[in-house]
């Protein structure tokens, strides 16, 4: 036995013991057994066809694109999302940023492995919307790295998260209209080490798209430093 498949049935039955004391509780409807229950599971709205095919939101059947798009074209190739904002997945993705519940990023992590094969364009390496180093060493982690975490794993794909960097601590997004949020997020990116992805075709990911200010900040500092092309996958899609 290798010693890499020794300390992954360590980790795994350490896991288990743990969970035999102290088992896991459904954030949601607080049923013992899992961190986010199949029944809770089982309510999310999933993303579906007809959206705009630019940015991903919900559009008529009679139209392409939505009249944001047609007015002022994205610098990304596209957005798209796993599910609905709605239903259980507000709450669940603010415990996973405020509450300490990173494991939830797991199940979240799968919703958008599910939902993959739907969306899927040809890309050479995932990298996550990063956090401002304050605000991430205040709150222990990035969700949305935890989330590519699971997501590449799952997938093979190959994600790089050094690469895009935040420069500006900037203010959370949460109740700003569409214009402040992209004057909040203007020019709060920058790219170290260029030659890692010059030429390539990125996705970007992260927890929530609500106008795409920020994963907009984030693909024309990606789009400066040389990328190829950029799209975007978030967990859930505010519409």
């Amino acid at each position: 036995m290798s010693l890499l498949s020794w300390r992954s049935q360590v980790r795994n039955v350490k896991s288990q013991f743990v969970n035999l004391l102290f088992p896991p509780v459904c954030v949601c409807c607080r049923k013992v057994g899992e961190i986010l229950c199949q029944d809770c599971l089982g309510q999310v709205n999933w993303v579906e066809e007809p959206i705009c095919q630019d940015c991903g939101r919900t559009v008529s059947r009679s139209m392409s694109h939505c009249d944001g798009c047609r007015k002022r074209p994205l610098p990304l190739k596209q957005i798209r999302a796993a599910v609905l904002f709605d239903k259980i997945i507000p709450d669940t993705i603010h415990q996973l940023k405020y509450r300490n519940t990173f494991g939830l990023a797991e199940p979240l992590g799968k919703l958008m492995v599910h939902a993959w094969p739907t969306w899927a364009t040809n890309i050479d390496i995932v990298l996550p919307i990063p956090l401002h180093s304050q605000r991430q060493k205040k709150r222990g982690y990035n969700q949305s790295a935890l989330l590519v975490k699971t997501f590449c794993r799952e997938l093979s794909l190959p994600s790089n998260q050094q690469t895009l960097i935040r420069t500006r601590k900037t203010p959370p997004q949460v109740g700003l209209n569409a214009k402040e949020r992209q004057t909040n997020v203007s020019g709060a990116f920058a790219v170290k080490n260029q030659h890692a992805i010059k030429g390539g075709n990125i996705l970007l990911v992260d927890d929530v798209c609500t106008t795409g200010a920020t994963l907009i900040a984030a693909t024309e500092a990606l789009l400066a430093a040389g990328v190829n092309t950029v799209s975007a996958y978030c967990l859930a899609r505010a519409m």
